[in-house]
């Protein structure tokens, strides 16, 4: 699977909402990121296959917090 980077800018809310979602799941934020991006493409586009996930859980370090 290729991945590329992308910055992308989140309010206040939404961020404080994804650090809530990481630790409660034990997920990296971009894994939710990404699984909330499939969500959305699938939504109106019954052709779109999003690519299963990869269990992953998140590393001490990958979070300021």
């Amino acid at each position: 699977m290729v991945r590329a980077r992308k910055n992308i800018y989140f309010t206040e809310k939404q961020v404080e909402r994804l650090e809530r979602k990481s630790r409660e799941e034990n997920l990296p934020e971009a894994e939710i990121v990404r699984r909330a991006l499939d969500a959305y493409l699938a939504w109106d586009d019954p052709t779109y296959q999003p690519t299963p996930p990869t269990p992953q859980t998140r590393k001490s370090h990958s979070s300021p917090g």
